[in-house]
């Protein structure tokens, strides 16, 4: 549900959820009816919003490891697992060709990527972009963080950014922190290397993601998944070593990324 004072500004909050979904390429959302009682407004977002917001917003990892910006790059579609992402990963993603920083008055759309960085430029936060009243965001790693339909002004009192720092391409350079912008796509199949032993592992980092996201995810309410936890860590260490070492090897974008996504990958192997 989205919660908030007037239906008005929940049906402008849905309708750019809305748009969102649209350009992540799902089917159009259907706002649900908006109703009140007692000054408290409530309107259903599950046919509005993109199919992972819906599927995660009010909800916790049960361990930690998925965190700001993974939640930021699965909801954009870069990214296809919950699990711990390093700010390395997120530093790539959005210098790739799928990303594009926004420029002095340009007007962000719903679902552009708010990086939040430090002076030197180092990521300190990653978030959605919704309305000036709403953004999407999971604020730490720790499994008490939920994901998160929130105003962008309480992302900011978790990760100060001033005023005169946020707006795209302004930042001026004496800022602590300022708040760059992107407009991001899924990666296409076009740049995968055209390789029998890239195919191979990609396919097996993505067996072990897929574990370690499902152990992270659901630790507190699957016991028979938290049972085989050992046998799940054993096996993702089993796989991402060698798949590490043949991803050094090469420099290629896609054995960049999964790269950055196995050391990821390794550190969620920590965090459990």
């Amino acid at each position: 549900m989205l919660r908030g004072p007037d239906c008005a500004l929940l049906q402008k909050q849905a309708a750019a959820l809305s748009d969102w979904r649209v350009r992540l390429g799902e089917p159009a959302g259907r706002p649900g009816l908006c109703g009140c009682r007692a000054g408290a407004c409530e309107l259903r977002l599950e046919d509005a919003a993109p199919d992972f917001v819906a599927l995660r917003h009010g909800t916790r990892a049960g361990r930690w490891g998925p965190n700001c910006w993974n939640a930021a790059l699965v909801a954009s579609g870069i990214l296809a697992a919950p699990r711990f992402t390093s700010p390395e990963e997120m530093t790539f993603w959005m210098a790739s060709p799928y990303c594009r920083a926004l420029g002095a008055g340009e007007t962000p759309l719903p679902g552009d990527i708010i990086a939040v960085r430090d002076r030197d430029g180092a990521e300190v936060h990653g978030f959605i972009h919704l309305t000036e009243e709403l953004s999407f965001s999971k604020n730490y790693l720790t499994a008490a963080a939920p994901y998160e339909l929130q105003s962008p002004e309480a992302v900011y009192a978790e990760f100060p950014v001033p005023q005169a720092c946020r707006p795209p391409g302004r930042a001026p350079a004496a800022c602590p922190a300022r708040s760059e912008y992107f407009r991001c796509s899924r990666p296409g199949r076009q740049d995968l290397p055209d390789e029998p032993v890239y195919a191979a592992t990609e396919a097996a980092v993505s067996r072990a993601e897929s574990e370690l996201s499902g152990l992270a995810l659901r630790w507190k309410t699957d016991p028979e998944l938290k049972a085989r936890a050992a046998e799940i860590l054993d096996s993702a260490k089993q796989i991402l070593a060698p798949a590490r070492a043949e991803a050094e090897a090469r420099a290629e974008f896609r054995w960049r990324a999964l790269l950055l996504r196995i050391d990821s990958l390794l550190h969620q192997v920590s965090l459990i």
